[in-house]
Protein backbone atom coordinates (compact mmCIF):
# COMPACT_ATOMS: atom_id res chain seq x y z
CA UNK A 1 0.00 0.00 0.00
CA UNK A 2 1.36 3.38 -0.78
CA UNK A 3 1.65 6.22 1.88
CA UNK A 4 -1.27 8.37 -0.79
CA UNK A 5 -3.84 5.28 -0.05
CA UNK A 6 -2.59 4.68 3.43
CA UNK A 7 -3.31 8.17 4.58
CA UNK A 8 -6.51 8.32 2.26
CA UNK A 9 -8.26 5.31 4.27
CA UNK A 10 -7.05 6.27 7.69
CA UNK A 11 -9.09 9.47 6.85
CA UNK A 12 -11.80 7.89 5.67
CA UNK A 13 -11.58 6.23 9.25
CA UNK A 14 -11.88 9.43 10.63
CA UNK A 15 -14.59 10.68 8.09
CA UNK A 16 -16.84 7.99 9.66
CA UNK A 17 -16.05 8.97 13.21
CA UNK A 18 -17.35 12.21 12.46
CA UNK A 19 -20.33 10.88 10.79
CA UNK A 20 -21.32 8.82 13.38
CA UNK A 21 -20.97 11.09 16.22
CA UNK A 22 -22.94 13.95 14.35
CA UNK A 23 -26.12 11.10 14.13
CA UNK A 24 -25.77 10.13 17.38
CA UNK A 25 -25.29 13.30 19.43
CA UNK A 26 -26.99 15.54 17.33
CA UNK A 27 -30.62 14.32 16.86
CA UNK A 28 -29.84 11.92 13.50
CA UNK A 29 -28.60 14.78 11.30
CA UNK A 30 -25.66 13.96 9.38
CA UNK A 31 -22.95 16.89 9.57
CA UNK A 32 -20.97 15.09 7.03
CA UNK A 33 -23.00 16.05 3.68
CA UNK A 34 -25.53 19.18 2.39
CA UNK A 35 -28.11 16.73 1.21
CA UNK A 36 -30.79 16.69 3.91
CA UNK A 37 -29.72 20.17 5.26
CA UNK A 38 -30.72 21.56 1.78
CA UNK A 39 -33.97 19.10 1.68
CA UNK A 40 -35.08 20.69 4.98
CA UNK A 41 -34.21 24.06 4.59
CA UNK A 42 -36.82 24.04 1.34
CA UNK A 43 -38.98 22.50 3.05
CA UNK A 44 -38.52 25.15 5.99
CA UNK A 45 -38.61 27.86 3.64
CA UNK A 46 -42.40 26.69 2.24
CA UNK A 47 -43.61 25.84 5.85
CA UNK A 48 -42.40 29.89 6.72
CA UNK A 49 -40.27 28.15 9.61
CA UNK A 50 -37.75 31.17 8.79
CA UNK A 51 -35.53 30.90 12.00
CA UNK A 52 -34.75 27.02 11.06
CA UNK A 53 -34.39 27.79 7.69
CA UNK A 54 -31.97 30.65 8.53
CA UNK A 55 -29.89 28.27 10.59
CA UNK A 56 -29.64 26.08 8.08
CA UNK A 57 -28.78 28.45 5.54
CA UNK A 58 -25.94 28.94 7.78
CA UNK A 59 -24.92 24.86 7.30
CA UNK A 60 -24.42 25.61 4.18
CA UNK A 61 -22.75 28.78 4.03
CA UNK A 62 -20.09 26.68 6.37
CA UNK A 63 -20.06 24.03 3.84
CA UNK A 64 -19.57 26.14 0.74
CA UNK A 65 -16.69 28.31 3.00
CA UNK A 66 -15.23 24.94 3.82
CA UNK A 67 -15.05 23.99 -0.03
CA UNK A 68 -13.83 27.66 -1.13
CA UNK A 69 -11.04 27.73 1.98
CA UNK A 70 -9.80 24.18 0.65
CA UNK A 71 -9.74 25.15 -3.21
CA UNK A 72 -7.97 28.56 -2.41
CA UNK A 73 -5.34 26.24 -0.21
CA UNK A 74 -4.58 23.61 -3.00
CA UNK A 75 -4.44 26.50 -5.69
CA UNK A 76 -1.90 29.14 -3.79
CA UNK A 77 -0.09 25.87 -1.79
CA UNK A 78 0.82 22.26 -2.53
CA UNK A 79 -1.81 19.30 -2.18
CA UNK A 80 0.13 17.82 0.93
CA UNK A 81 0.42 21.30 2.68
CA UNK A 82 -3.84 21.77 2.03
CA UNK A 83 -4.02 17.49 3.44
CA UNK A 84 -1.66 18.97 6.59
CA UNK A 85 -3.97 21.69 7.10
CA UNK A 86 -7.31 19.60 6.96
CA UNK A 87 -6.16 17.62 9.24
CA UNK A 88 -5.39 20.81 11.35
CA UNK A 89 -8.95 21.74 10.49
CA UNK A 90 -10.56 18.77 11.57
CA UNK A 91 -8.45 18.52 14.75
CA UNK A 92 -9.78 22.06 15.60
CA UNK A 93 -13.12 20.93 15.26
CA UNK A 94 -12.96 17.92 17.22
CA UNK A 95 -12.23 20.96 19.91
CA UNK A 96 -14.97 22.99 19.45
CA UNK A 97 -17.45 20.12 19.05
CA UNK A 98 -16.65 18.55 22.49
CA UNK A 99 -17.49 22.04 24.49
CA UNK A 100 -20.94 23.04 22.49
CA UNK A 101 -24.08 21.95 24.84
CA UNK A 102 -26.35 19.39 23.99
CA UNK A 103 -29.28 21.59 24.16
CA UNK A 104 -27.62 23.76 21.16
CA UNK A 105 -29.69 23.23 17.89
CA UNK A 106 -28.44 20.15 16.52
CA UNK A 107 -27.24 22.42 12.80
CA UNK A 108 -25.87 24.94 14.43
CA UNK A 109 -24.05 22.86 16.73
CA UNK A 110 -23.01 21.28 13.66
CA UNK A 111 -21.62 24.22 11.99
CA UNK A 112 -17.64 23.17 12.90
CA UNK A 113 -18.19 19.95 11.19
CA UNK A 114 -20.30 21.40 8.13
CA UNK A 115 -16.99 23.53 7.50
CA UNK A 116 -13.97 20.63 8.19
CA UNK A 117 -15.60 17.80 6.36
CA UNK A 118 -16.01 20.27 3.41
CA UNK A 119 -12.28 21.19 3.61
CA UNK A 120 -11.29 17.12 4.19
CA UNK A 121 -13.76 16.69 1.07
CA UNK A 122 -11.88 18.94 -0.98
CA UNK A 123 -8.23 17.91 0.40
CA UNK A 124 -8.45 13.95 0.12
CA UNK A 125 -10.21 13.62 -2.99
CA UNK A 126 -8.13 11.35 -4.52
CA UNK A 127 -5.83 8.76 -4.50
CA UNK A 128 -4.13 5.82 -6.10
CA UNK A 129 -5.50 7.40 -9.66
CA UNK A 130 -9.27 7.38 -8.44
CA UNK A 131 -11.50 9.74 -6.67
CA UNK A 132 -13.00 8.85 -4.04
CA UNK A 133 -14.67 10.50 -0.81
CA UNK A 134 -13.32 9.96 2.75
CA UNK A 135 -16.69 11.93 4.58
CA UNK A 136 -19.65 9.38 2.96
CA UNK A 137 -19.89 6.20 1.26
CA UNK A 138 -22.58 5.81 -1.17
CA UNK A 139 -20.45 6.33 -3.81
CA UNK A 140 -17.59 4.00 -3.37
CA UNK A 141 -20.13 1.64 -1.97
CA UNK A 142 -21.17 1.88 -6.01
CA UNK A 143 -17.69 2.12 -7.14
CA UNK A 144 -16.75 -1.22 -4.74
CA UNK A 145 -19.67 -3.31 -6.16
CA UNK A 146 -19.46 -2.11 -9.81
CA UNK A 147 -15.51 -3.33 -9.70
CA UNK A 148 -16.30 -6.51 -7.89
CA UNK A 149 -19.20 -7.05 -10.59
CA UNK A 150 -16.57 -6.00 -13.59
CA UNK A 151 -13.76 -8.40 -12.91
CA UNK A 152 -15.98 -11.56 -11.45
CA UNK A 153 -16.91 -10.83 -15.15
CA UNK A 154 -13.32 -9.74 -17.01
CA UNK A 155 -10.69 -10.66 -14.68
CA UNK A 156 -8.82 -7.79 -15.00
CA UNK A 157 -6.23 -6.78 -12.83
CA UNK A 158 -7.64 -3.18 -12.67
CA UNK A 159 -10.72 -4.30 -11.75
CA UNK A 160 -9.25 -6.09 -9.22
CA UNK A 161 -7.06 -3.11 -7.64
CA UNK A 162 -10.26 -1.13 -8.27
CA UNK A 163 -12.11 -3.29 -5.84
CA UNK A 164 -9.42 -3.16 -3.25
CA UNK A 165 -8.89 0.51 -3.25
CA UNK A 166 -12.91 0.95 -2.28
CA UNK A 167 -12.98 -1.99 -0.46
CA UNK A 168 -10.33 -0.69 1.75
CA UNK A 169 -11.84 2.92 2.15
CA UNK A 170 -15.11 1.21 3.06
CA UNK A 171 -13.88 -0.81 5.54
CA UNK A 172 -12.05 2.12 7.02
CA UNK A 173 -14.83 4.28 6.86
CA UNK A 174 -17.12 1.71 8.98
CA UNK A 175 -14.01 0.92 11.38
CA UNK A 176 -14.18 4.55 12.35
CA UNK A 177 -17.78 4.50 12.63
CA UNK A 178 -17.29 1.73 14.99
CA UNK A 179 -15.07 3.48 17.36
CA UNK A 180 -16.92 6.64 17.02
CA UNK A 181 -19.94 4.92 18.07
CA UNK A 182 -17.87 3.04 20.86
CA UNK A 183 -16.80 6.83 22.13
CA UNK A 184 -20.16 8.59 21.97
CA UNK A 185 -21.67 5.78 24.12
CA UNK A 186 -18.99 5.97 26.56
CA UNK A 187 -18.36 9.94 26.48
CA UNK A 188 -21.39 11.35 25.02
CA UNK A 189 -20.34 14.78 23.01
CA UNK A 190 -16.76 14.93 24.55
CA UNK A 191 -16.54 11.45 22.83
CA UNK A 192 -15.17 13.31 20.13
CA UNK A 193 -11.73 13.77 21.36
CA UNK A 194 -11.49 9.94 20.24
CA UNK A 195 -11.52 11.69 16.72
CA UNK A 196 -7.50 13.33 17.48
CA UNK A 197 -5.79 9.86 17.74
CA UNK A 198 -7.17 8.51 14.15
CA UNK A 199 -6.68 12.26 12.52
CA UNK A 200 -2.84 11.29 13.84
CA UNK A 201 -2.65 8.06 11.89
CA UNK A 202 -2.34 9.77 8.19
CA UNK A 203 0.01 12.09 9.19
CA UNK A 204 3.54 10.18 8.82
CA UNK A 205 2.38 9.53 5.53
CA UNK A 206 1.58 13.10 4.84
CA UNK A 207 4.60 14.87 6.08
CA UNK A 208 6.25 12.53 4.36
CA UNK A 209 5.28 12.66 1.12
CA UNK A 210 5.62 16.47 1.60
CA UNK A 211 9.37 16.14 1.93
CA UNK A 212 9.53 14.36 -1.38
Amino acid sequence: MTRETWAHHAMAAAGGFFGVYALLTRGGTFGSSETSNLIYLVIAGLDGSWGSALVRLGGTACYIAGIVFAVLLRRYGRRRQTQILSIAVDAAACLLLAWIPAETDPILALYPMFFATAVQWVSFSQAAGYNCATIFSTNNLRQFTEGTAEYLCTREAEQLRKLKFYGGTLVCFHLGVAWGWWCVMRWGIPGIYGCLPVLAVPLPGVLARVKV
